[in-house]
């Protein structure tokens, strides 16, 4: 299991919420973390990369996970299509290493881009956002503004130690460090301890 510590966390601090848990991968977090959610709560997953999303899909198949929904896009501030590499020169799967470009090229997939404030419903109380989104963070959280000012969910960033960018972002919330898991940096509006 990839980052044992994330997972404990956000299994900790899921509470009576949602997860947002995007970059899926093959859906290794999926099992702990559905396994831990409250009833009538949803772990809202989002996988861009076209053969990553399929083997996520078996993952929920296979552990029968019926409170996670899973979608086949990229998180943007904007819906609109993204360049996605997903193989390197040679045809070979780039697995968790895929990322964003700018040219069309060998090894790279057109990939749909959506918004949070669009995606996951207002109404659904996200207790934790948690983004392996390969630099695209600022991105999918400007989509997810109105998500966070209504929530203020704990947020698990991969590439994003900028907290005055966040606390701009977000003016207002609150949002500090409280420190880092598995190189996540971990922001929340409340004190706690990792």
């Amino acid at each position: 299991m990839y980052e044992p510590d994330t997972i404990r966390f956000m299994r900790q601090h899921a509470g009576d919420g949602d997860i947002i848990h995007a970059g899926t991968f093959f859906g290794d977090f999926l099992p702990a973390l559905s396994a831990a959610m409250a009833p009538e709560r949803r772990i809202w997953a989002f996988e861009p990369n076209p053969g990553n999303y399929e083997a996520a899909c078996k993952t929920i198949a296979l552990n029968a996970l019926a409170n996670v929904t899973l979608t086949n896009a990229a998180l943007s501030n904007r819906e609109e299509t993204v360049l996605f590499r997903t193989r390197d020169e040679d045809g070979k799967s780039l697995g968790g290493l895929t990322h964003f470009v700018t040219e069309e090229g060998p090894g790279v997939e057109p990939v749909e881009a959506v918004m949070l404030d669009f995606t996951v419903p207002l109404g659904r109380r996200v207790t934790i956002l948690q983004l392996d989104v390969e630099g695209h963070e600022k991105q999918a959280l400007r989509g997810a503004w109105h998500l966070i000012h209504r929530w203020q969910p704990i947020l698990i960033l991969e590439n994003l130690g900028q907290e005055r960018w966040i606390q701009r972002t977000f003016r207002g919330l609150g949002y500090q460090q409280i420190g880092k898991l598995h190189g996540n940096f971990v922001y929340a509006c409340m004190p706690m301890t990792l």
